[in-house]
């Protein structure tokens, strides 16, 4: 098998892991894929360009015809999730579940009306690895990305490092206890040691840390601090919300 064929299968078996995992993760890879000019004209894609802008719009334009009343506090938390979650979840199942890091470069995500779900690698370069190794080269790709849909967003509405960082850092630390889950050796050192990676590596605040905590005799427990504000559709907090708990002793 020829180093272009192997890398092809690899991404392929990350592709059918992420459905596994996610049936709504699904991914191909385009080598040979639309121009970027001829893919925008509907704004169904986020393609890495300075018009990815329209597509965000668009998205945020069908939260808000689904949600009227939610407010714009509301459709600014969903849309900045939405934007962020695939390229998080298919990094973390491809590092943990494969040991192997994909290619972003020209990587583009499908809008689908209100949410973003699809996506299309345009390079089947892999990297193999530790997760060691992994980590601090995952964040130097997901960082130009979300930066470049963070500037987008911000031309539209005011979406902050700071703001934006918070909900990137959610997502990590979230994903790190469903690593948890389902690897028994990955205990809650593992959690926290890679959780300070993850921080470091994607230039976050090292304390943001602290929204995980260990007591003696009890699981890890974590508590966001972002707020998806999703008490604003269906009347109800999350578990790890950090409205609920902002009143209790951690």
């Amino acid at each position: 098998m020829t180093d272009t064929s192997k890398n092809a299968h690899e991404l392929t078996s990350i592709l059918d892991l992420c459905r596994e995992v996610i049936p709504y993760l699904d991914g191909k890879i385009e080598k040979n894929s639309p121009s970027p000019l001829s893919q925008q004209i509907n704004n169904k894609w986020l393609i890495g360009h300075a018009q990815d802008y329209l597509t965000i719009q668009a998205l945020r334009d069908d939260l808000t015809k689904q949600h009227p009343n939610a407010g714009d506090d509301y459709l600014k938390a969903r849309t900045w999730h939405l934007l962020c979650w695939q390229p998080i979840y298919i990094t973390f199942i491809s590092i943990y579940g494969l040991q192997r890091l994909p290619d972003f470069t020209g990587f583009k995500q499908q809008r689908q009306h209100n949410a973003i779900v699809g996506f299309i690698f345009q390079r089947d370069e892999l990297t193999a690895g530790s997760t060691e190794q992994l980590i601090p080269l995952a964040a130097i790709q997901l960082k130009v990305l979300f930066e470049h849909y963070r500037t987008q967003f911000d031309s539209l509405e005011r979406c902050r490092p700071g703001y934006a960082g918070r909900f990137i850092a959610d997502l990590i630390l979230g994903n790190l206890l469903k690593v948890k889950e389902i690897n028994p050796n990955f205990n809650d050192q593992s959690v926290l040691s890679d959780a300070a990676l993850w921080l470091n590596s994607m230039d976050l605040p090292e304390k943001l840390i602290n929204s995980l905590t260990i007591k003696e005799n009890q699981p890890i427990n974590f508590i966001r601090t972002s707020c998806c504000l999703a008490d604003k559709i269906n009347k109800k907090l999350c578990t790890d919300c950090p409205k609920a708990h902002k009143n209790s002793n951690r």
